[in-house]
């Protein structure tokens, strides 16, 4: 006999199922954008809904998105058998999960990261192949033995491959070598069709030393590439067709460095350079940053004429690096709209000023100057050399970002000896900077340090004075800053 409550129930079950409000309403999604939704999720999780119904595990055995990084937890396993039983383990389940996916169901992204060994590439490429994965990201964690991927890899459908290889450490190295070693080789690329159709690709902590390895028969369609803290390539050459970003961090131990670009937009190389020959040939540049790297004067650098921002940084040692190398730096970017100098730069600028009375060359359509400096006396003359060839700048920041001790001197016997200050050298410099003065309408000074900075002071009254246009200036100093600068 039904109960007073089972009749209840089942009464408003029917009513709901006439109304349609019964109904799984997410399983009735189109899978596309139930594999979206489901992207918002762990992977682990959306795995877990494949319990709920038959629908539910079609939308897991096609999900388009696998990122395996949660499984990466072994390096917290000190015990070596343990951890071996774990990286078995994760072995295990990216096999089953790349095996028991749907036939037809394409693989968009797919990230893997912990110990893994070059021979489970065996068993995962053709799987991933067959899926026609278009996005891979690895990360191998302290190899035991060298980690050789390319040589693998045939997926044509390949468009964006992410390799990182955590450094090794060799107790007793063999001679000649480093007792931290790169895990990850790359290599064969020629020979492996897939990557050939790259569009991204980002290599950190890779060792490769193929002496041809970014020519336009290797990646004729790459796009973007990063190279960060790699080894093995005393020249490298790059020389790829559609080249449009290229970022080099922290590689070492190079002669030679040869760029060549008809279509590079953006161009980084950031601590890469000692006394390295460099050659770049990029006539569409837009974007150049330059980071603690030497110049040497075997360094061609060809005109960026339609370049829109600059960012140049010096070491806080300058030792080695010729004045002459500086200015043909700066001749390649004399088209800049938008640019930004740091620091150590400025005592070379001082040096050409003291020689030669400025620049060869002027910034014509320099609009946006940005200063980065600790405003000592040997920077000054460097700074009044810049301004005298930035004759249409409208907008100045300064920015004083280390302290400055009283003192200083500006390495120039003639200002020394004279006990020249401050406010007499701008003041000096006023006929000549006429027209560096007259375009100028917006200055921003900011000062990091808790001091109280007659450079400040001086550059400031000497703008105000002679900023014939002068709209708008901006000084910004530290919360606790009391003392008044003007």
């Amino acid at each position: 006999m039904e109960t007073r409550a089972a009749k209840k129930r089942r009464l408003i079950e029917e009513e709901n199922k006439r109304n349609g409000r019964g109904r799984d309403r997410l399983s009735d999604l189109p899978n596309d954008i139930a594999h979206h939704i489901l992207s918002f999720l762990p992977t682990k999780s959306v795995a877990r809904t494949s319990a709920l119904s038959q629908k539910w595990r079609y939308l897991w055995a096609s999900f388009p998105i696998l990122d395996f990084s949660e499984l990466s937890h072994g390096w917290m396993i000190k015990e070596s058998k343990a951890r071996e039983d774990y990286d078995e383990q994760v072995k295990r389940t990216v096999s089953s999960v790349l095996s028991y996916r749907h036939e037809n169901s394409n693989i968009k992204f797919l990230r893997l990261e912990g110990y893994l060994k070059t021979q489970w590439f065996h068993y995962w490429i053709p799987l991933l192949v067959k899926h026609r994965v278009q996005e891979l990201v690895l990360h191998i964690w302290f190899c035991p033995d060298a980690f050789d991927l390319p040589s693998l890899l045939e997926c044509d459908s390949l468009r964006s491959l992410t390799l990182t290889g955590s450094f090794r450490y060799e107790p007793k190295p063999p001679r000649n070598q480093d007792r931290w070693q790169h895990p990850v080789w790359f290599s064969s690329v020629k020979s492996t069709s897939g990557l050939r159709k790259l569009h991204t690709l980002s290599l950190t902590g890779v060792d490769f030393s193929d002496g041809d390895l970014f020519s336009d028969s290797s990646f004729p369609f790459l796009e973007k590439l990063t190279l960060r803290s790699c080894v093995g390539k005393p020249h490298l050459e790059i020389c790829c067709p559609n080249l449009k970003d290229l970022q080099v961090f922290g590689v070492f131990k190079m002669n030679s460095v040869d760029i060549s670009g008809m279509r590079l937009e953006t161009l980084k190389f950031t601590q890469c350079f000692g006394e390295c020959c460099v050659n770049i040939f990029a006539p569409n540049l837009q974007t150049f940053y330059w980071a603690s790297n030497n110049i040497s004067g075997k360094c061609l650098i060809q005109s960026f004429p339609i370049l829109r921002k600059a960012d140049i940084y010096y070491p806080f040692t300058v030792e080695g690096i010729k004045i002459h190398s500086t200015v043909n730096l700066f001749s390649a970017i004399s088209q800049v709209q938008n640019l930004r100098l740091s620091f150590e730069i400025f005592e070379i600028l001082s040096e050409r000023y003291f020689e030669f009375g400025g620049l060869p060359c002027s910034f014509i359509n320099l609009k946006s100057l940005q200063i980065d400096t600790s405003w000592s006396k040997s920077h000054i003359p460097g700074i009044a050399c810049l301004f005298k060839s930035s004759v249409v700048v409208h907008t100045l920041g300064i920015e004083i970002k280390s302290y400055c001790w009283p003192g200083n001197k500006w390495n120039n016997n003639l200002l020394d000896n004279g006990h020249c200050t401050e406010e007499q050298f701008w003041d000096a410099q006023a006929q000549t900077l006429s027209p560096f003065l007259c375009h100028l309408k917006v200055v921003k000074i900011r000062v990091f340090q808790n001091m109280g900075h007659e450079g400040v002071i001086s550059i400031a009254r000497f703008l105000l004075e002679h900023g014939k246009n002068l709209q708008e200036m901006i000084i910004t100093t530290p919360r606790y800053y009391t003392k008044p600068l003007m």
